[in-house]
């Protein structure tokens, strides 16, 4: 009998460890995803901001200018 009650127990156990992965693992990738939004609005606002302010020409010129070095 106390064999099986352990048994049972470490199944038990086990189980509970797994939901226990599996949700920390979602709650991880939500954070992830969160902070990804965050980033890529920001990102976006700037763009529109540097767009209000300058204008498309400009605003092309500036990239090439940064991405080339020139």
């Amino acid at each position: 009998m106390k064999a099986t009650t352990t048994a049972n127990t470490n199944i038990v156990d086990d189980t509970n460890q797994e939901a226990i992965d599996q949700q920390a693992a979602e709650v991880g990738l939500g954070v992830i995803v969160a902070v990804t939004a965050v980033s890529g609005l920001w990102g976006a606002t700037c763009l529109l901001s540097a767009l209000a302010q300058n204008g498309a020409a400009r605003l092309v010129a500036g990239w090439l200018e940064a991405i080339g070095g020139g």
